[in-house]
């Protein structure tokens, strides 16, 4: 029996319907059009609410050797520099946090060292400070058999607001699932706004394929030491997570693949938010095909009112192509054992509305963290 708050039985996803064809005339035309969209995003707004009752003495960093957190302090908001007052932030007492950076190495999958990426690596406390760590502390750590959620954000995220994003995010799942120890790894990627907003996205979408390349780098050493896996991506992080275990099964990206045989059959569960990736990618020939071969369950938050996915087909300029995130689920690849990738789906649409705001999936009725922890935890769902 496990301890904490059981895991919600009422969240319950739409079921997976193949749905018709979308209108993809599209009235809006050209780069003015993604930048009209693309003004719709939210503002940076990344609040860490902490215990009010504890004292700062209270603050136990983490360290190499993976000691787990004392998390009920009262700490300065590393994004800020105040104290922040108000709910604990809900952090398992023996989770870990990790951030794994590709902020510093290159992003050009032509150029990317894919037999040991240089990733920064930290360990986090409650209060996101860092605690500087290293791959070969990582890995040790993988032999205890916990599970190990990796977070991937999206466009428009500068190093400075990444942990804040990734805590929230974190916590507004803990608050569901159980109990249950885990590790929690914020994965940072270059992402902060770079040129106007047309040449930005197009440039990050390019970016993706050597960030999918080094997440399935980490994977495989998840694979090897047997660690189980989720995975969550909101938007070009979902792009990252799909391509991710397509290359881990040896598929290509950006003309690369994965060193060493590949990896099928890892069975991740992973929890999509409004993703960037085309709808058909993971169907038979698409680009991320080979993604379902280590695929175990897809959960997917989507939105037929995005503003920014609507207009998703002026990224590569092929008029009718259609984003996942815009159009819910359509047809996949099967599992590696030939079965249907079991997939729940949810139109959050009512809350989101025109926005591409990660946060607001997290709000009711939509309650993507409710969802995220059915997937974290699958198979401890109080019945």
């Amino acid at each position: 029996m496990h301890g904490g708050n059981p895991l919600p039985v009422d969240w319950q996803p739409e079921p997976y319907l193949a749905k018709p064809a979308m209108e993809s005339n599209d009235p809006i035309a050209g780069d003015r059009a993604l930048l009209d969209a693309a003004l719709q995003t939210e503002p940076p707004k990344y609040p860490l609410i902490l215990d009010q009752s504890a004292t700062p003495g209270g603050i136990n960093s983490t360290v190499p050797n993976g000691d787990p957190l004392n998390h009920d302090v009262v700490c300065e908001d590393v994004l800020g520099g105040n104290v922040l007052h108000g709910n604990v932030l809900s952090v398992g007492d023996a989770d870990r946090l990790w951030l794994f950076s590709t902020r510093r190495i290159t992003s050009s999958s032509g150029c990317a060292d894919l037999d040991m990426p240089r990733f920064d690596i930290d360990q986090l406390n409650s209060c996101g400070q860092r605690s500087s760590s290293s791959i070969e502390d990582y890995l040790a750590s993988r032999s205890e058999g916990r599970r190990t959620v990796v977070y991937v954000h999206g466009n428009r995220m500068d190093a400075g607001d990444v942990v804040g994003r990734g805590l929230t995010v974190y916590r507004s799942i803990a608050k569901f699932r159980s109990r249950e120890p885990l590790d929690w790894v914020i994965f940072s990627w270059p992402s902060e706004q770079q040129g106007i907003l047309a040449h930005d996205v197009r440039l990050k979408a390019q970016r993706t394929d050597a960030q999918g390349l080094y997440l399935a780098w980490l994977l495989r050493h998840h694979a090897e030491s047997a660690t189980p896996t989720s995975l969550i991506g909101y938007s070009f992080g979902a792009r990252v997570v799909t391509g991710s275990l397509h290359a881990l099964a040896g598929g290509s990206l950006g003309g690369r693949v994965l060193s060493g045989p590949p990896i099928v059959g890892m069975n991740v569960d992973a929890g999509l938010v409004a993703p960037a990736i085309a709808s058909n990618w993971m169907n038979h020939g698409g680009y991320h095909s080979e993604a379902t071969k280590n695929l175990g369950e897809l959960f997917l938050f989507y939105n037929q009112r995005d503003a920014v996915l609507k207009r998703y087909w002026l990224i590569d300029r092929v008029r009718g192509q259609l984003a996942l995130g815009y159009t819910g689920p359509r047809s996949f690849a099967p599992r590696i054992d030939g079965s249907k990738l079991p997939v729940h789906s949810r139109d959050c649409a009512p809350v989101v509305g025109l926005q591409h705001s990660e946060l607001d999936y997290y709000q009711s009725p939509c309650n993507a963290g409710a969802g995220m922890a059915r997937l974290i935890h699958s198979d401890l769902v109080t019945q």
